[in-house]
């Protein structure tokens, strides 16, 4: 199986590095899109990036989008053929609604004290958010990949999403996640994905905390 393996709002695409030789030890490979920062941009636009990252005529991709990425991810399927959406630790767009609308309509999806803070700038909220079920040297390395991915303009817009794809869905929820809460996570995965999400120890993060574990959780989508 292929993966195309989109990194969320505050990392590029090296993010993943830890993951990528996890699934090829387990006879997978992947490509990593790194996505625009482009606070203009529509989510169709960040959409169309990941579609133009999946090879064509390969029709047993799985798109993997992690946390703010999830607004685009249900957008690929009408760009390219794909074999099932995975939501890591990801919001989930709510049709005829913007995700500042969910937001405020939903306190449930982040957690407050999340809110407002900006780890790309800060080291240390970025420790606490993100990477505090790393070892030591892991979340070192992971402050190096932080990126901030600027998408206002897609979170701020009506979905443009306006019928589900017919495509396999999978909700993989951190249970110690400190952005998204996970209590949100079940109920939307059941809501709007009509699944029961996974679950996966530790943090928001785990293609860094535990590759690992989440590449045979991802491997075994395929069984």
């Amino acid at each position: 199986m292929r993966f195309c393996l989109v990194h969320g709002s505050t990392q590029n695409s090296s993010g993943w590095d830890l993951l990528v030789p996890a699934l090829e030890r387990l006879g997978h490979d992947a490509v990593c899109p790194d996505l625009p920062n482009d606070p203009a941009a529509s989510a169709t636009h960040y959409a169309d990036a990941i579609a133009d990252a999946i090879p064509p005529g390969r029709e047993d991709v799985t798109v993997v989008a992690h946390s703010a990425s999830g607004l685009f991810l249900p957008l690929v399927p009408s760009r390219r053929r794909v074999h099932r959406l995975v939501f890591l630790a990801a919001v989930i767009p709510r049709i005829g609604m913007s995700l500042i609308d969910q937001l405020r309509s939903d306190q449930r999806m982040m957690n407050p004290e999340w809110l407002g803070k900006n780890p790309v700038e800060d080291g240390q909220i970025a420790h606490q958010f993100l990477f505090h079920d790393c070892s030591p040297d892991v979340a070192e390395w992971a402050l190096t990949t932080r990126r901030l991915m600027n998408a206002r303009q897609a979170m701020v817009e009506i979905s443009p999403l306006t019928n589900w794809p017919a495509v396999p869905c999978t909700y993989i929820l951190c249970i110690g996640d400190r952005t998204i809460q996970p209590e949100w996570s079940r109920h939307a995965a059941r809501e709007l994905l009509g699944c029961e999400a996974l679950e996966l120890a530790g943090g928001h993060c785990p293609h860094v905390s535990r590759p690992r574990e989440l590449a045979e959780m991802l491997a075994g989508l395929w069984n």
